[in-house]
């Protein structure tokens, strides 16, 4: 695929939104004022390289004990404490990065552009290289014994996490046009979960690639093939035997990971992934609501429509409060447990598109420019946790 297509594809939500309405309703919800219920505290901030970069990359960064790890698409990649953001190290690679970081407790690994997956020691040693057929636009996962990497042409592959060997390779279906990204694969014990680009959650045997099961969460409509994109592109979620999965144009759908059959659906658009607290599944949709539904798929709990078309992130949770980042560098804190507002920063004006990292009440944020910033909450204030939960603090 020429690198303008590519470019162009990441425009499909707006195009699909300009055919929906005049040009007043398509623009960003404005932001409106609200009573600030809890005080958002930063704790360090640091600048990393050129950020995000120009290939509408999602760079997150990962923590491994207490020590965050995050790079940039030029190939600015640093350690730092997670607690204070004093730097340990920094290396200046020679890779266009695309997809990074994944982390286990031994090695950290990369994604680039140019379809290669590298290794590193946990202090930026390179350990070794593995070049595959594709862009790699998330970050490999591993398991200490086996890395699995996804590319943007549709492959799953199963790497040694000691030497790079190629174990095994699932190679899947993708549509003329797709969105601008690919899902993280799941690793949980013997089995790969992965989200495609044609629509489809597949769950391969982690020794062999195998295809265990396979369960359609978007299903391709229209009569444009813009119409018909159906990615499942955001981060899959494990809990309590049940996976999670949401497509863009498509459903989110509760799947048991025994036999792959689907427990319970709603129809929901989402070109991210979902999270978990409070017995709820929190989903940001690719117009900027966020819902909140019942575990079970009894319900809709919650849905909060104040954000609308502000380029929401992926939800993360931090203390009793989901947040989202949008396309002015905002971060919205929500209540879980009815989506009101109770907070709201602005990390930089370049905008939030990466997934959060969330560790020991700490929120992570890699700007789009490549402003990396640790936040807190400060002390509630006065009958937080009394409104909260209706009860005495």
């Amino acid at each position: 695929m020429k690198p303008l297509a590519r470019y162009l594809i990441v425009l499909a939500p707006l195009m699909l939104a300009a055919c929906a309405g005049t040009p007043e309703e398509n623009e960003p919800a404005e932001l409106t004022d609200f009573v600030i219920e809890r005080d958002v505290e930063k704790l360090w901030s640091a600048g990393i390289g050129k950020g995000q970069g120009k290939g509408l990359y999602q760079l997150r960064p990962a923590i491994e004990g207490d020590t965050i790890y995050a790079v940039s698409a030029d190939g600015k990649l640093q350690a730092r404490d997670s607690a204070t953001g004093k730097k340990r190290w920094k290396r200046d690679l020679e890779l266009a990065v695309s997809g990074g970081v994944g982390i286990d407790s031994e090695r950290l690994y990369l994604g680039t552009a140019e379809g290669k997956v590298v290794a590193y020691d946990l202090k930026g040693e390179q350990l070794w290289e593995t070049q595959l057929n594709g862009e790699i636009l998330a970050p490999p996962v591993s398991d200490e014994e086996i890395v699995v990497a996804q590319t943007y042409d549709g492959q799953v592959v199963g790497l040694d996490a000691l030497t790079g060997e190629k174990l095994w390779a699932f190679a899947a279906s993708v549509p003329r046009l797709t969105l601008r990204g690919t899902s993280t694969p799941l690793l949980d014990g013997q089995t790969v979960y992965a989200g495609l680009a044609n629509g489809r959650v597949v769950a391969l045997d982690r020794k062999t690639g195998e295809l265990r099961w396979e369960q359609r969460v978007a299903v391709p409509k229209g009569s444009t093939e813009i119409e018909r994109l159906s990615d499942v592109d955001g981060s899959l979620l494990l809990h309590s035997g049940v996976l999670y999965a949401v497509g863009y144009q498509g459903k989110l759908v509760a799947i048991d990971v025994r036999s792959g059959r689907p427990l319970w659906e709603r129809d929901l658009s989402s070109y991210s992934g979902a999270v978990e607290g409070y017995g709820n599944i929190y989903v940001a949709d690719a117009q900027g609501s966020i819902h909140a539904f019942e575990q079970n798929g009894q319900g809709v709990v919650w849905t909060q429509t104040i954000l609308a078309r502000r380029k929401l992130t992926e939800p993360a949770i931090l203390s009793g409060s989901l947040v989202v980042g949008d396309f002015e560098g905002y971060l919205h804190f929500v209540s879980q447990i009815d989506g009101h507002l109770v907070s709201r920063v602005r990390v930089d004006s370049s905008g939030v598109r990466a997934p959060m990292s969330v560790a020991d009440d700490k929120l992570y944020v890699f700007s789009n420019d490549g402003k990396l910033v640790a936040y807190t909450f400060e002390r509630d204030k006065p009958g937080f946790f009394k409104r909260l939960f209706g009860a005495d603090e």
